[in-house]
């Protein structure tokens, strides 16, 4: 296995079905490479700008999630995360009732499904964000996190290194 500096890996195998919808990665050239759109795990929860935080905070809550995406007219105009509704939002005296339009990030910056993760990684540093909203073209397809990413790595990293291990631990 050779790691390249571009992200991808050359000759590793790939841990079958990755992501559900899509299986595992492009293949270009016996290059292995993995995109953005196989980490998304689920549908993004998404909300209109007048959602209070109270509602926003719920939502939250009710579906395991970290943030909620603005839609506005059927576009992303924005981006509320739970620390928002905490720190600018009920921590700044704001009401329960005020909306998540008065604390979101707007215009958040975006990835395209079809990016190489390692790509994504970039993102994340040069941009300094731990989410961002994954489009298909200009249709939203998701959201991805560090963490989700961070996951993605891992258990690429163990399909890659489990044949390993097994040979040296039973090598007959």
């Amino acid at each position: 296995m050779t790691f390249f500096p571009s992200g991808t890996l050359h000759g590793a195998p790939r841990y079958p079905g990755t992501h559900p919808h899509t299986g595992a990665g492009a293949a270009t050239s016996g290059v292995m490479e993995m995109l953005v759109r196989e980490c998304l795990r689920s549908a993004p929860v998404t909300v209109p700008p007048e959602c209070t935080l109270e509602e926003a905070a719920q939502l939250m809550g009710r579906h395991g999630v970290g943030s909620l995406l603005v839609m506005n007219g059927g576009r992303l105009s924005g981006i509320v995360t739970d620390r928002d509704v905490a720190v600018r939002g009920m921590g700044a005296g704001k009401a329960a009732d005020a909306h998540v339009s008065a604390v979101m990030t707007t215009d958040p910056v975006t990835i395209q499904g079809s990016e190489d993760i390692f790509g994504a990684l970039k993102t994340f540093q040069a941009q300094r964000v731990r989410r961002l909203p994954v489009l298909e073209d200009d249709e939203l397809a998701g959201i991805i996190s560090v963490d989700d990413l961070l996951v993605t790595l891992v258990l690429e990293l163990g399909a890659v290194v489990s044949p390993v291990a097994r040979e040296l631990l039973d090598p007959s």
